[in-house]
């Protein structure tokens, strides 16, 4: 497939359940820079580093510096930040780096219980790295009794970015061990709370045993999911990919796997290191979601089955339509 790579805009249409948009996006090259410029705001969404940090891997300080340079307002993790019997530079990192303390979202995985509980089948012995970060002091936050999982509402440009992270590690190896209906049923319980306004984006994200947990959610949990929730976001498997529920296919949450910034799955073809950035942008409301290869030279705008445009209270099609106009 030929993707025609340029730096001028293009449109298509995106078709919701109820609305037909037209849309503004930046084709696949290398002036990511128009991007940020025409966003309300964006930010960043990275995984499964082991608890390297720029000290210790320049791919991890080529995104740092990539965020700082796109102006993205926060980070959210997928887990797996730590790892034992190893320097994890990443620790005194969060501390020395004020914005990174301040506006940095982890998940608690199963990497995250091994290092405070001595092994990966520690379940929820991860929490003492939020409260390292002094979660339970964010006025933003709302942390669970069981000290690994949490709700945060990041306030930025007038919207709200409603976060909810849960406790899921690829450790034990049995998915109703590791994804209690406890966290199951906090997720339904958040969720069933929130009321969504005109500037709402809701993000849900677990760490997963198989790279996705849609899965092993509830009927009426996939439902509240695909009604309320814009992304919901896996990690473990080292590579970015995308998947959709049989039941809502285009609709609903934009679900996908996000990869790892410093060691890509080597058994998989087409895994690369990387993260993934956010824009948010107007008219209508949608999410801009794009894997970026760290890997390259610059910050650049990546080809088809990395990048993914969702619309708010619409579906998710691929940013680059490549004829197929939905």
């Amino acid at each position: 497939m030929n993707i025609v790579r340029s730096i001028q805009f293009c449109s298509f249409i995106a078709i919701s359940s109820a609305n037909v948009f037209l849309v503004s996006t930046l084709e696949s090259g290398q002036n990511i820079e128009k991007l940020d410029a025409s966003a309300i705001f964006s930010f960043a969404i990275m995984s499964d580093h082991k608890g390297l940090s720029p000290v210790d891997s320049e791919r991890f300080a080529k995104m740092a510096r990539w965020m700082d340079k796109s102006g993205d307002r926060f980070v959210i993790g997928l887990g797996d930040h730590l790892k034992i019997n190893r320097p994890n530079t990443f620790l005194s990192f969060l501390h020395e780096n004020q914005w990174w303390n301040k506006n940095f979202y982890p998940n608690i995985a199963d990497g995250e219980n091994e290092f405070y509980g001595g092994q990966q089948d520690s379940w929820g012995q991860g929490g003492p790295f939020l409260e390292n970060l002094n979660f339970d002091k964010k006025n933003n936050v709302t942390m669970r009794d069981n000290g690994v999982e949490y709700y945060a509402k990041i306030t930025t440009e007038g919207y709200n970015v409603h976060l909810i992270q849960l406790h899921f590690p690829d450790h034990p190896r049995d998915e109703k061990l590791a994804f209690r209906e406890d966290s199951k049923n906090y997720l339904e319980n958040t969720l069933d709370q929130l009321k969504k306004g005109p500037k709402d984006i809701v993000i849900v994200a677990a760490h997963s045993i198989n790279g996705f947990w849609i899965e092993e959610v509830s009927g009426k949990q996939k439902q509240l999911i695909a009604e309320k929730c814009d992304l919901a976001l896996s990690a473990t498997t080292h590579h970015f990919q995308r998947k959709k529920m049989a039941e809502y296919g285009d609709s609903g949450a934009l679900i996908i796997n996000t990869g790892s910034i410093t060691y890509p799955d080597d058994d998989t073809f087409g895994s690369v290191a990387g993260y993934v950035q956010v824009h948010i942008l107007e008219n209508p409301l949608r999410l801009d979601v794009k894997y970026l290869d760290i890997d390259k030279d610059n910050r650049q705008l990546p080809d088809r089955e990395y990048a993914f445009t969702k619309i708010v209270g619409g579906k998710s099609s691929y940013t680059l339509p490549d004829q197929d106009v939905r």
